[in-house]
């Protein structure tokens, strides 16, 4: 009797080891969902901290990719993903303007999703092919005075595209938005010479800056850029008051506990102070996270309203 007793109480014992593992979180690798196609912006600001977010984490963290729909279809298989802290979303600053974009969205992108951190940020900068007449801002918002002025974004919707539509409407003149399926392919059109323009988060252009085959006409940021000195600000070439910064974020799906989400966000925190990881992006003009949950909460609220206001300001409707 006595053993069979010891024997049940080592097996309860087991059992309760098991479970406790098993709650544990994390205990095996997290997946990043990217909704861009490999090689993009977001993959890459997600990549300059995955080694050191995952080391503080406790866990390895890997990027996926799962393109198309500007985004969505990456977005809803997170929706759609366990709430438990090993899916996440790696989104631009486009997530918070789906409903503005969309009218028929699977998902709601402010209430099916928790707001965990800010991966990095980087300001938009507005360039031209190195031959373009162009030589200010000042001139191209001149110009679009009296013609057609084009430019073009990696995607429709995109905080590059909506800066642009910012521009034009704060400007009071017309400007024709050409969206393509990613920076790249924007960057050949502009210096083909078919867009006069290009608004893109500086790591995407900064190559072809240095390498003299893009000009910097401006700055979207209040201040100017420490790595382009002599490019000035939207602000100072003409539109007082102008300051955007491209942000790229990062979500867990709703029903994920307040404790994952504060664990992850922690640990985002970490890697984003981490002395290697801020050299890495500093090289490519990139700022690192500093917000909590909390805090990323309450920003991406007020980012929400803002760009729904200007989209809805540059007579942008949403699509079915």
């Amino acid at each position: 009797m006595l053993n069979r007793r010891i024997a049940v109480a080592a097996c309860l014992s087991a059992i309760c080891a098991f479970a406790a593992a098993q709650a544990k979180y994390p205990n095996h690798p997290v997946v990043m969902i990217s909704p861009y196609a490999a090689g993009g912006t977001t993959e890459t600001f997600a990549r300059l901290l995955t080694e050191e977010f995952g080391q503080a984490l406790g866990q390895p963290v890997i990027i996926e990719q799962k393109p198309g729909a500007s985004g969505t279809i990456g977005a809803r298989f997170v929706t759609n993903a366990k709430p438990d802290g090993y899916t996440l979303l790696a989104n631009t600053s486009q997530h918070v303007m789906y409903e503005g974009m969309y009218r028929n969205l699977s998902f709601d992108a402010m209430k099916d999703f928790k707001p965990v951190g800010i991966l990095g940020s980087a300001p938009i900068v507005v360039v031209v092919a190195e031959n373009s007449p162009y030589r200010s801002f000042k001139e191209v918002l001149e110009a679009a005075k009296t013609k057609n002025v084009t430019f073009a974004s990696g995607a429709l919707g995109s905080l590059p595209h909506l800066t642009g539509e910012r521009v034009a409407v704060q400007a009071k003149v017309k400007m024709t938005h050409v969206p393509f399926s990613g920076t790249a392919p924007a960057v050949t059109n502009v210096l083909g010479g078919h867009v006069d323009l290009l608004y893109s988060t500086a790591p995407s252009v900064m190559t072809q800056i240095k390498g003299g085959k893009m000009r910097a006409l401006a700055v979207s940021t209040k201040e100017r850029m420490p790595e382009l000195p002599d490019v000035p600000t939207i602000a100072e070439s003409g539109m007082p008051g102008f300051d955007v910064t491209g942000w790229y974020g990062l979500w867990a799906p709703k029903g994920t506990s307040n404790e994952v989400i504060n664990q992850i966000s922690k640990a985002l925190l970490a890697a984003s102070a981490r002395p290697e990881v801020r050299k890495r992006m500093s090289e490519i003009s990139v700022v690192p996270g500093t917000l909590t949950a909390e805090q990323f909460a309450a920003f991406a609220e007020r980012e929400r309203s803002v760009w729904l206001g200007v989209m809805k300001s540059a007579g942008m409707q949403p699509e079915n």
